[in-house]
């Protein structure tokens, strides 16, 4: 039995560097989030008030519950459209079905500013009001893709015998669907449907420009809180949704990487 080769000196070096480079803003936040003065150069000891000055904050509370609600929205739209979206994609006629494939993924590389203008431009042309529903659109229209690369990228590592030798004892689509695909599906589409919420929850683009006039998603109230200083009860704000992403972030991986082992080692 080989032993694992040890990573180079230079190459632990790098990484711990990458690592302290993307987590050290977010510490920063973290630590200062938890102290008991305001100052946000000087940690004076622990404290717990800007949570529950946070907590207390009717416009805060009200702006995470909108932004709960219409990632949860988006991300039931995205899933369902996406899913639908990732099964024509591996199962129509390619000569029909690549173009619009081509197109669908394309949005991935389309800079989000541009998209979220567009979109602002269509309602406004509409003449539909923003509003909370213009939210779950605007999110639901970016958050999709990323559900349909997700699922047809596991759609395609089905094996098709399996769905033959059903049919061929006499299952109908719905059956093999239900039976066959579904629980080799079930992690993939968790896991995106993870990604999904994350992204929604967190985006600011698409909520700066879909947003009404009523109460502003979390993100966008958090840039309307800075613009009267940075405090750390906005830290505080912070790290409580770097948290909650972190943690959903972390169980679509987890989902991805079990079904993965799983398969491994069969």
């Amino acid at each position: 039995m080989t032993s694992r080769a040890r990573m180079p000196k230079w190459l632990a070096a790098m990484l711990v560097l990458i690592l302290v480079f993307l987590d050290l803003p977010l510490a920063v936040i973290v630590l200062f989030s938890f102290n008991s003065s305001k100052s946000l150069s000087n940690f004076t000891g622990f404290s717990l008030r800007w949570y529950q000055d946070a907590a207390g904050s009717p416009d805060v509370v009200s702006a995470l519950l909108l932004s709960l609600g219409v990632a949860a929205a988006a991300t039931a739209v995205a899933v369902l459209l996406g899913t639908a979206l990732a099964f024509g994609f591996v199962y129509g006629p390619r000569r029909v079905t690549r173009p619009i494939e081509a197109v669908t993924i394309s949005t991935l590389i389309t800079p989000e500013l541009a998209t979220a203008v567009g979109l602002m431009a269509v309602f406004t042309t509409l003449r539909v009001p923003l509003s909370t529903l213009t939210l779950i659109i605007g999110h639901a229209s970016f958050t999709l893709v990323y559900v349909t690369v997700l699922v047809g990228s596991r759609l395609r590592t089905l094996d098709p015998a399996l769905e033959e030798a059903a049919a061929d004892l006499g299952a109908a689509r719905p059956r093999v669907v239900a039976t066959i695909m579904w629980p080799q599906l079930r992690t993939a589409i968790a896991g995106s449907a993870a990604l999904a919420f994350v992204l929604s929850f967190g985006d600011f683009v698409t909520s700066v420009f879909l947003t009404g006039t009523d109460i502003a998603p979390l993100p966008v109230r958090i840039y309307g809180m800075l613009r009267f200083g940075l405090t750390p009860e906005i830290n505080a704000v912070g790290t409580a949704m770097v948290g909650l992403t972190v943690l959903l972030g972390v169980a679509g991986v987890w989902l991805q990487r079990s079904k993965t082992l799983s398969r491994s080692t069969n």
